[in-house]
């Protein structure tokens, strides 16, 4: 982070992964199965209000109630996330997941919200005629952002090598876990963020 910002850009080049490509393409499939007062936001990158050397992007928001947080994982980190938001023990899923958790954390700071989501999608092999058919679709690509050669192998490979869930599988496609944002978890995240302040601007 002390290089980004002399470089005063991301170390990241954006280099294409599937599983990154597989996520962005169904993040508006997703939103269009949610109720109208979630905004997409496309990742748009929002500074935090208290320290301006935090910033944090979220997949959806409703403004004032809460964020939430988008994963299309494979099958092996879908079915352990999953499984672990079931519990609704937020101790459990914070020593599992911190990663996602403390993501949902912050960005419920730096967008004012009291509560906080998980949405967790892996379509079933009934809609795949319908996403293949989205992948061929310049239009919607253009909507998204992403190139034709971005989703090829959305048309490209057997089902059995993508995403996807059997019909009758014991998991849903579409999961949504909210949750109140735990105080102490805010208090303990602002002073960890004022500690890493101290390293990173080196006062």
């Amino acid at each position: 982070k002390i290089r980004e910002r002399k470089l005063k850009r991301s170390l990241d080049m954006g280099k294409y992964g599937a599983s990154m490509a597989w996520g962005k393409f169904l993040e508006k499939r997703v939103n269009d199965n949610l109720p109208m007062n979630y905004q997409m936001l496309h990742k748009a990158t929002k500074m935090h209000p208290k320290f301006n050397y935090v910033s944090g992007s979220v997949d959806f928001l409703v403004p004032g109630v809460k964020v939430a947080e988008l994963k299309c994982y494979e099958p092996d980190k879908f079915s352990s996330y999953v499984s672990a938001l079931l519990t609704n023990d937020l101790q459990q899923i914070k020593s599992e997941f911190p990663q996602e958790y403390w993501q949902m954390v912050s960005n419920s700071q730096i967008h004012k919200t009291p509560k906080m989501e998980a949405i967790v999608y892996m379509p079933y092999e009934s809609e795949m005629e319908e996403i293949r058919q989205l992948a061929d679709d310049p239009e919607y690509l253009n909507s998204i952002g992403m190139m034709p050669w971005e989703v090829r192998f959305i048309t490209e490979k057997p089902i059995s090598q993508l995403a996807v869930l059997p019909d009758d599988s014991d998991f849903k496609n579409l999961n949504i876990f909210e949750f109140d944002v735990p105080t102490e978890d805010v208090i303990f995240l602002n002073k960890n963020i004022i500690n890493a302040g101290k390293l990173l601007l080196g006062v």
